[in-house]
């Protein structure tokens, strides 16, 4: 692994100027203003080529981090010790110890690592991340964690049936970008992974039910939930989180009412909209033509009502 103080005295001036900047955006505790000083501090020294750092997570976790992608999957991480601030707060109040839990596009770990942690020894984390070169980054960051015995990664994607699959990894975008869709674009290159059903893949691993889901697939998420019909029936469904965005199901030729359309006539869920500006949820029945999107938080209709109370923010 690559460290910046290893490096030549260029790149030593910048781990000093960018490892200053984070001094003040990490402990500094009045957050308004830290966003720009990050973004100026990248600008001015530089974004550092193929380099590797290990930083300490603002709730005590540690990842690798490579600020050389652009835009930057990790900047927040290192520069603010957090990711995705509001949906990490939600997941913290809906997963508790002893759950059982899938992470359906698990990225780098970020919230496989999470909800780890939340469900404790007594509890699981499934973890599927199909690009190979995105679960190698995965894989870096739950051994960097010390292997957590309560998780399992599988380099593999999720869909409605099993089988083989191309994936559309896009230049100039992170990698958490990746789709099954070409999304009408032309600068990506494509690699070759295994799919899985949610269904086929619980079924071959028997337990105790499957408390949350956690579902980002780039668009794929209509084909997650029709290959999850079992995973639904079960006497008490489980939560989910799962980001309807229609920039992103578009291309898959359906829009983010049918995911509500499918869960509701599945289970009897409550949805809540999250949005990240304001860190609220909103209860909601359905998304009007000109909504964007938004992740959405599903619960079974009577269950869990302690954990959704515990969100900061909720509103109906």
């Amino acid at each position: 692994m690559k460290r910046w103080d290893k490096r030549g005295g260029g790149d030593a001036v910048r781990h000093l100027a960018l490892g200053l900047v984070r001094l003040y955006t990490y402990y500094f505790p009045v957050r308004k203003g830290k966003y720009r000083v990050m973004n100026a501090a990248l600008r001015f020294a530089g974004r550092p080529e193929g380099e590797v750092v290990r930083c300490r997570t603002a709730d005590g976790r540690d990842f690798l981090v490579e600020l050389s992608s652009s835009p930057g999957m990790y900047d927040t991480v290192y520069f603010l010790g957090e990711y995705e601030r509001f949906i990490t707060r939600i997941i913290s109040s809906m997963v508790w110890p002893g759950d059982r839990c899938l992470d359906v596009g698990a990225n780098y770990g970020w919230y496989t690592l999470l909800m780890s942690h939340l469900s404790g020894t007594a509890g699981e984390v499934h973890a599927f991340e199909p690009v190979p070169e995105t679960f190698r980054m995965l894989r870096r960051n739950f051994l960097t964690a010390g292997s957590p015995p309560n998780i399992v990664l599988n380099n593999m994607g999720v869909a409605d049936a099993s089988g083989r699959a191309s994936m559309h990894v896009f230049a100039g975008l992170p990698h958490g970008h990746s789709s099954l869709s070409d999304m009408g674009r032309k600068d990506f290159c494509t690699v070759e992974c295994d799919l899985t059903t949610l269904d086929e893949y619980l079924g071959n691993r028997p337990g105790a039910p499957i408390h949350f889901v956690k579902c980002d697939v780039e668009g794929a998420e209509l084909k997650v939930l029709r290959g999850a019909t079992s995973l639904l029936r079960q006497p008490v469904p489980p939560i989910w989180i799962v980001e309807m965005a229609r920039e992103t199901t578009r291309p898959f030729k359906y829009g983010p009412n049918e995911l509500l359309a499918l869960l509701r006539q599945a289970a009897d869920y409550e949805f809540y909209a999250v949005d990240d500006t304001l860190s609220t949820v909103r209860r909601m029945e359905r998304f009007a033509k000109e909504d964007i999107g938004a992740n959405v938080l599903c619960v079974p209709a009577g269950n869990y009502r302690e954990r959704l109370a515990n969100i900061p923010g909720t509103r109906d």
